[in-house]
């Protein structure tokens, strides 16, 4: 059983109000790829079954709830609009990843909360991400220097060793727009085959106060061994780089010892869209996107 408990909205005093929904799904193994020895470190996509705009809002990731009575039990007012991300978060910092190298001051230096989202055609990510200096000075390739956030992946998780640049493995890299550089850019590294999966990539930021949001999408059919199912899963790592003014260049990591070893990846387990568990009179509205300042706040 592989669950997660997310709490529905964000009332006065930092969300300490309002009502818990639960996301649990069973994950049978028994038909997953085999794989070797990996990471410990798991994460969470859920099927979307909506359609995904890349655009750097974030609205297609909320949802919006609103109740309709008083409901004392729960303590929500008629009218009152509950949002949040449909989506399991996976946190970057300084106590929940690793720093491979440079250093984060503070969480206002530097911090994220990452998502991901999938359905039959396409992986989605998103990241919230606090930095207090957004720098991204350079194109193509060379990204990897800018502030912005990798995707590493082996689709069919069967790396033993540090084995990257196999047809099935894949570093994808999302730099966001910034004073400096006018648009968003991915790119592709370590696969024998990346251009065409560079060119599938959708790319999309927004700046927020204190930061950015960036999101990205990628087609399954540009990712070679990639078929999503429920209950499978996939080889998966995390790594973001933080670049300030000064030129310091601050390396973070999820899953292992080295952010490119495949064998130290972490899991990617696609999941069925949870049920909401909330009364009759909570119904849902549309997404305005109108209230998402609050949503995409700093991450703590």
């Amino acid at each position: 059983m592989v669950g997660a408990r997310m709490r529905m909205g964000r009332g006065a005093g930092g969300g300490g109000r309002g009502c818990w929904f639960l996301v649990a799904t069973c994950v049978w193994l028994g038909s997953a790829v085999p794989v070797a020895a990996h990471s410990e470190e798991s994460a969470i996509s859920l099927r979307s079954y909506t359609p995904i705009t890349v655009d750097g809002t974030l609205n297609d990731w909320v949802r919006r709830l609103e109740s309709s009575n008083w409901t004392a039990q729960l303590e929500i007012k008629k009218g009152k609009v509950y949002e949040w991300i449909r989506a399991v978060p996976t946190y970057l910092n300084t106590t929940m990843a690793r720093v491979e190298s440079g250093t984060i001051k503070n969480a206002e230096d530097f911090s994220a909360v990452v998502y991901t989202l999938w359905d039959d055609t396409y992986l989605y990510i998103a990241a919230v991400v606090t930095d207090n200096e957004v720098v991204t000075q350079q194109q193509g390739e060379n990204i990897w220097q800018d502030d912005g956030l990798e995707l590493w992946i082996d689709c069919r998780h069967d790396a033993v060793t540090n084995t990257l640049f196999q047809e099935d493995e894949y570093q994808l890299g999302f730099s966001p727009a910034s004073q400096y550089r006018q648009e968003p850019v991915g790119w592709v590294w370590r696969n024998p085959n990346s251009e065409p999966t560079r060119k599938a990539l959708r790319v999309a930021s927004a700046a927020k106060p204190g930061g950015y949001v960036i999101e990205a999408s990628v087609p399954w059919k540009a990712l070679t061994g990639c078929q999503p199912t429920y209950g499978g899963m996939i080889g998966f790592n995390l790594s973001m780089v933080d670049k300030d003014e000064d030129q310091l260049w601050t390396h973070i990591t999820w899953s292992g010892q080295l952010h490119s070893n495949p064998s130290q990846f972490g899991h990617l387990f696609f999941v069925d869209a949870p049920v909401d568990l909330f009364p009759s009179d909570v119904f849902e509205v549309p997404a305005t996107g109108s209230s998402l300042e609050e949503i995409l706040g700093s991450p703590k």
